[in-house]
């Protein structure tokens, strides 16, 4: 898994955090590209029809003053997507560290499912023996709790997503992280716990539609509840392979 990142910014030397972290907003923006379509723009959010919801918009674009030109247009966060994390390995805790990163994320991260404990979670968080230290302040609250520069993730523990709490939490997206669930029956169960869609880390089985960013993510369809990012080493050569065969 990749160094810490900022959604927007130039390719981090490991593509997986921003693909991961990219993707999951392009599952719920049907866009050209999760980067584009979240960055500025002329568009209005009538270009964008996949972030309604049944009581409207959850993201929309205002003009801004700001700098030489009355023109420029500001992405502004009305309302935010609620996300779950489960499996707070390696991609569940670099998932979070590229959100934590993002201060305009119209994602928000409010609960972890993990079996071992917020202890060992947010030690984990905190100190990466390949990332080296999170900037941010981490420490557990409680059993059931992780603080992130005071922000509070809520903490569940439970081996099957069917059992999860995403329904009267209202969860959007779930952000299917463990490596395990990687098939209609398994990433389903999230959906039988309430949540709206998934986002597999990893390869997924069967028919479950792949995108990587940079690749093929502008085919992404909103009518897809369960979508994989494919794996790291895909994510790494693909986006290079595409050049090679688009100019060779």
């Amino acid at each position: 898994m990749p160094n810490s990142c900022e959604i927007g910014q130039a390719l981090p030397r490991d593509t997986k955090c921003m693909a991961s972290a990219t993707l999951s907003m392009a599952a719920v923006a049907n866009s050209s590209t999760a980067l584009k379509s979240l960055q500025p723009s002329r568009k209005s959010t009538h270009d964008f029809p996949c972030l309604r919801t049944k009581r409207g918009f959850l993201l929309t674009f205002h003009p801004s003053a700001a700098g030489p030109s009355a023109q420029k247009r500001s992405f502004v966060v009305e309302a935010k997507l609620k996300v779950a994390i489960n499996g707070f390995g390696r991609i569940g805790r670099n998932f979070l560290r590229c959100w934590h990163g993002r201060k305009d994320s119209p994602l928000e991260v409010i609960v972890i499912n993990d079996t071992g404990g917020v202890k060992q979670a947010s030690h984990l968080l905190k100190y990466d023996s390949t990332l080296g230290t999170f900037e941010a302040d981490v420490k557990a609250v409680g059993d059931d709790g992780i603080s992130v520069d005071g922000k509070v993730i809520k903490v569940v523990s439970d081996r099957n997503p069917a059992n999860l709490p995403w329904g009267e939490m209202g969860i959007d997206l779930v952000i299917e992280g463990t490596g395990v669930f990687v098939d209609k029956d398994g990433a389903g169960k999230h959906l039988q716990a309430g949540a709206k869609k998934v986002l597999i880390t990893a390869p997924g089985k069967g028919d479950i539609p792949t995108y990587v960013v940079g690749v093929n993510a502008e085919l992404y369809t909103h009518s897809d509840p369960i979508i994989s990012n494919a794996s790291c080493t895909t994510n790494c050569l693909a986006p290079f392979v595409k050049v090679l065969d688009q100019k060779f």
